[in-house]
């Protein structure tokens, strides 16, 4: 047994990483979003609703020593630079060899994270931290579920926690539980052995909410499955379709004390269950004339219409211009949509609060999401785009803490509508996003949300009705717009699976 209180490293790499986006992911994004190093961490993170929040907490419950190193997460986006990828992991890896000796490591990784020459960034780093500790120095990872999870990130790290919730509202709970297991491993009170199970299945975000067919189903089983003692992590991993990887895709990891029998069983139980609901991953949507139209009859509002082609969180430049062509086209009143578009802003800026503007606005970071769209408003505030979340437990917390940074903003009045212009792309997580710069979101007959699943922890609370849209974007749920090459294959709906491949 250790005589003095154990000493677990803490840091974590997070990036969702949509490999068909542009442009590619580099060192200043992690910069501006969230890098920070040693007591930096601390103060950052410490009493924040994330994952390196619970982590901290639940270190300080469990009586270990919380060693800060590193923790670095960037805006979802394109493939990283291995410059930043190196620079990040290495300095990592620094800290941890002068952290030595060490009793357990806690790491906080997206799953999803891809890198120029390296598709499977979280076991590439987890090997080489596991190299660099040696084999008896326990690991435990806390993931998202959108991760892409391989054989060799599950080899290298004793057991992982992923979140069970999208929204993700639960970062800083599955923070608390790595650090539990942690506490147990330092213990020697288990012994985890922990099966993988990889789907042949390709969900698109929008089928990922876990209050859904088809998780919702899988979730009800696995909370049955806990209260099995020999059970000590389950992680239901939806993926994230839009990175281009051999380990893209749904996935179960089961943990038993030492029993990799059972592992095996409950895993292939509830990857069964998943399959078997695979249907629901087809939504309903409707062309964005139509929502808006549709939205415009209804009673009441905000009416919350889901431009989830244009998923932020998922990786999309947040320029996308259908739903606002929509808007305009339907001389709505009372609507707000939220667009990245630095150009615009400045323009904003340069002419000042009260004036008349024309811009081009939006559609101009790649081909994907739709035309610049010209129009003619009135500046009726600027801000520094900075605000603190409403929600304490949103879905950008559990990455990036507390504090929103949209950079400079503008809010263009355009006849009736609303255009928020941000510096900065920034998902639609709380309402703070538009209450900040001065749109009261209750009082908006139509909100777009550039989101598929996430916006909803913030917004249904306040929605008279939800309308998804079919618009142009990389995260649209159509997976057969992309051309994909490194696929495990065959994949649903992709391709047609054979009776041994559905079961």
């Amino acid at each position: 047994m250790i005589g003095r209180r154990p000493r677990i490293a803490v840091g974590g790499i997070i990036h969702e990483t949509h490999t068909f986006a542009e442009p590619p992911t580099d060192l200043a994004a992690f910069v501006a979003q969230s890098l920070v190093r040693g007591d930096a961490l601390l103060h950052a993170l410490a009493g924040s609703s994330s994952g390196i929040g619970g982590m901290l907490a639940g270190c300080a419950a469990a009586g270990l020593e919380a060693i800060p190193t590193l923790y670095a997460a960037a805006m979802p986006g394109g493939i990283v630079h291995d410059a930043a990828y190196h620079a990040l992991r290495d300095e990592l890896l620094d800290r941890l060899a002068a952290a030595m000796p060490l009793d357990g490591v806690l790491l906080a990784l997206h799953g999803a994270m891809v890198a120029e020459s390296e598709r499977d960034v979280e076991g590439d780093l987890l090997a080489r931290v596991r190299t660099l500790i040696g084999p008896a120095v326990p690991i435990v990872v806390e993931f998202d579920m959108h991760g892409n999870i391989s054989a060799r990130s599950v080899a290298c790290a004793d057991v992982a926690a992923a979140f069970n919730t999208n929204p993700h509202i639960d970062a800083f709970a599955r923070g608390e539980e790595a650090a539990a297991l942690m506490a147990r491993l330092v213990q020697r009170a288990i012994r985890p052995t922990a099966v993988l199970v990889q789907l042949p299945l390709l969900l698109p975000p929008q089928a990922t909410g876990t209050d859904d067919r088809p998780l919702a189903a899988v979730h009800a089983r696995a909370a049955e499955l806990r209260r099995d003692p020999r059970v000590i992590a389950i992680c239901v991993m939806a993926g994230f379709a839009y990175a281009d990887t051999p380990d893209t895709g749904a996935s179960i990891i089961v943990a038993t004390d030492d029993d990799r029998e059972r592992a095996r069983r409950y895993a292939d139980e509830l990857a069964g269950i998943l399959m078997a609901h695979r249907s629901a991953a087809r939504p309903a949507l409707s062309s964005p004339d139509a929502a808006v139209q549709r939205a415009l009859e209804m009673p009441g509002g905000p009416i919350i219409l889901v431009d989830s082609a244009d998923n932020i969180g998922g990786g999309t430049p947040g320029d996308g211009t259908d739903a606002l062509r929509a808007l305009l086209h339907a001389r709505a009143r009372e609507a707000t949509v939220v667009i990245a578009d630095p150009e615009a802003v400045a323009a904003c800026w340069a002419a000042g609060e009260g004036a008349v503007v024309e811009a081009l606005v939006g559609g101009k970071v790649d081909r994907w999401h739709g035309a610049p769209v010209l129009v003619h408003g009135v500046v009726r505030r600027l801000s520094n785009g900075e605000f603190t979340c409403e929600r304490k437990d949103n879905h950008f917390a559990a990455f990036y803490g507390d504090t929103i940074r949209m950079g400079r903003t503008a809010w263009l009045r355009v006849d009736g509508i609303n255009i928020l212009l941000t510096e900065r792309k920034t998902p639609p997580f709380d309402l703070a996003q538009l209450r900040g710069a001065g749109i009261i979101p209750e009082q908006q007959k139509i909100i777009v949300v550039k989101s598929a699943v996430a916006y909803r922890a913030a917004y249904l609370p306040i929605a008279a009705g939800v309308i998804e849209m079919d618009t142009a974007g990389l995260c649209s749920a159509n997976l057969n717009r992309f051309p994909y090459r490194h696929l495990r294959r065959p994949i649903f709906p992709l391709d047609p699976l054979s009776t041994s491949e559905e079961s």
